[in-house]
């Protein structure tokens, strides 16, 4: 069982990603996965790339990672260019948009239900949103999960008998006024997940 921080949406932040790495550290974390979009935003795309990569941390491929027209360093886009969609660890599935063939951002409760509709994974940790958000698939309505709402830096409680989608929010930079960077920590043994809010710099854009 470990604890597994979970990064995404860097966007080439690398002073906002070196804050969010030493929570992580702190926080004794086992290993890290990050969801996309490593790249296209900030000044320093090759160096995120490059910290990553040279920290072995496992990471999938972001519809940012794919942009053709960045000035990256050949080392840069080949890693890029062998990223997977998404890596899966039994009944969990890290992603970067959806898990479905249709690539709609979940930010609702009924495309959230439609992602529980179509795929059995029981955790599903997704980026692109920006916000973070989790949603939780027994909501007791027709065509709606539940949307359930968290204290940031406390640990939520998974009910091991529900299945839940996971929006981790963004180190690079929020969509949702909150001027920091963010990151959720899975703990495994104890079946939680920690929405992190770190001290730290986000990109001028909101």
């Amino acid at each position: 069982m470990s604890r597994i921080a979970i990064i995404t949406d860097i966007h080439g932040n690398l002073p906002g990603l070196e804050a969010v790495w030493r929570d992580i550290d702190s926080c004794a974390c086992d290993r890290v996965v990050c969801l996309g979009d490593l790249v296209d935003g900030g000044d320093y795309n090759d160096e995120v790339v490059r910290f990553l990569r040279d920290a072995s941390v496992p990471c999938v491929l972001g519809n940012h990672d794919e942009n053709e027209t960045l000035d990256l360093a050949v080392d840069v886009r080949l890693f890029l260019s062998l990223l997977p969609v998404s890596i899966t660890d039994g009944d969990v599935i890290y992603t970067h948009i959806s898990p479905r063939s249709s690539q709609v951002k979940i930010v609702d409760a009924f495309e959230a239900w439609n992602v529980f509709d179509e795929h059995p994974d029981r955790l599903t940790f997704v980026g692109h949103a920006h916000i973070p958000l989790i949603f939780g698939e027994r909501s007791g309505h027709a065509a709606t999960a539940v949307d359930y709402p968290f204290v940031y830096n406390q640990p939520f409680l998974i009910d091991p008998t529900d299945r839940y989608i996971i929006a981790v929010g963004a180190v690079g930079y929020p969509r949702d006024g909150i001027r920091y960077p963010r990151y959720a920590i899975f703990d495994e043994a104890a079946g939680t997940v920690e929405m992190r809010v770190v001290d730290g710099p986000v990109l001028p854009y909101g």
